[in-house]
């Protein structure tokens, strides 16, 4: 919690606390790609928060914020490594997070670019085939689950998904030629 006499509302705060807020998804799916633990990536994250609130003043609005949040992210994944390091488990060498950084923030931005296409175009999609998709990409087996509750083969669901994320694929590519730049 942030205590209330350090909060300032001039403009330029404000402003500081949309990036922070508008970034939180992004800074997530980078802390994901460096952290393989998922119970630790909600506690990196929430210290990445803290710390880039508590650096704030030396952000310098109008320069690339996600850019800036992602060096206090991998400063943070790579203490958290040598800490699991100590406990004798082993982790990922800084080298390998520092190359998986490196290659997250070169696909991000079209990650940033197709997230709200891909949504645009979900919505398109009848409810239940929708509902096939989040269920294939929200636990392992769904595919065999689905399968038996709607009275079709396995082989059947995966026809009908590869089809679909064709689809898919087509019309986020169309959505993102049709509104470039558009969130």
């Amino acid at each position: 919690m942030i205590p209330e006499s350090s909060i300032d509302n001039s403009p330029n705060q404000g402003e500081f606390v949309s990036l922070l807020i508008k970034h939180q998804d992004q800074l997530l799916a980078f802390i994901s790609h460096l952290v393989p633990d998922r119970s630790a990536r909600e506690d990196v994250l929430q210290e990445v928060n803290m710390l880039l609130w508590e650096k704030r003043d030396e952000f310098e609005l109008g320069t690339n914020f996600r850019a800036w949040a992602y060096t206090f992210a991998r400063f943070v994944a790579m203490r958290l490594r040598t800490k699991i390091m100590r406990s004798g488990r082993v982790v990922f060498c800084n080298e390998l997070i520092e190359t998986l950084a490196d290659e997250f923030e070169e696909e991000d931005p079209l990650l940033a670019d197709g997230l709200p296409a891909l949504r645009r175009c979900l919505e398109r999609v009848p409810d239940d085939e929708r509902l096939l998709l989040l269920k294939r990409y929200s636990k392992h087996g769904a595919i065999e689950r689905f399968a038996d509750t709607s009275e079709r083969s396995a082989a059947a669901i995966r026809g009908m998904l590869f089809r679909l994320r064709a689809a898919l694929r087509r019309c986020v590519e169309r959505e993102m030629q049709s509104n470039p730049g558009m969130p």
